[in-house]
């Protein structure tokens, strides 16, 4: 029964008029003991904004860790960043990545809140945390942890480092993308290239592309073409 009122609240959520009076059921909600119901209640908040940080920030404490999730894309909503730099603690690499990703997706993302997940046990957070640097810019200090991240056993985070140096300084950006652009692994060359047509008006990194239009992985060949045209 439950499940079945909380798809269709999420089916309605689009139609409901966003008016104060529906605040206070989906907050009440939210100590329900059953976790589909208190996510359910932080998405219709968030999809009506009639939520706010407090709310969502307290539903970081959950024991869920889809309501954590939940919490994260709620705080997302209302551009919370310092709520959510709380977050890159949290003990389950789910939430985490989340983290990553809503730290580059609230208004004024910067780089600094991102530092613990740039050095978390985790290559999946590691590599999502890099992958944000392209949307907070990539300054000096963590261009370089980018480029050393190029090296990680984790094909993943070099991936996710080769997006990165999309936003640095052509200087040190493009002689570590070429490298990458050759890379054992398709996903982390196709990175490298796409970061490379970021910095066409360094010569080495025209240089890089033309080389790439050789790979043997059709979509690393097609986004280097992308150069000559």
């Amino acid at each position: 029964m439950r499940s079945a009122a909380v798809g269709a609240l999420r089916e309605l959520v689009e139609v409901l008029p966003a008016e104060a009076e529906l605040r206070a059921g989906p907050r009440t909600a939210l100590g329900v003991a059953d976790p589909v119901v208190r996510g359910a209640a932080l998405d219709v908040l968030r999809a009506l904004r009639l939520g706010d940080a407090a709310v969502y920030a307290a539903a970081l404490a959950d024991t869920d860790i889809d309501v954590r999730i939940h919490a994260v894309r709620g705080l997302v909503s209302v551009d919370a960043a310092v709520d959510l730099a709380a977050a890159t603690a949290d003990q389950d690499r789910e939430v985490r990545v989340a983290v990553a990703r809503g730290l580059a997706a609230v208004r004024d993302p910067a780089a600094a809140p991102l530092d613990p997940l740039l050095d978390d046990p985790d290559a999946l957070v590691r590599a999502a945390a890099l992958t944000a640097l392209t949307a907070t810019g990539c300054p000096p200090g963590y261009t370089e942890r980018a480029v050393a991240a190029l090296g990680d056993p984790a094909w993943r985070v070099r991936a996710g480092a080769a997006t990165a140096l999309r936003t640095a300084a052509p200087g040190p950006a493009v002689p570590a993308l070429a490298k990458a652009s050759a890379d054992v692994n398709a996903d982390v060359r196709k990175a490298a290239v796409l970061s490379l047509l970021a910095h066409l008006a360094d010569p080495d990194a025209r240089t890089a592309l033309a080389a790439a239009t050789g790979d043997t992985d059709t979509d690393v060949r097609a986004h280097a073409s992308r150069a000559a045209s």
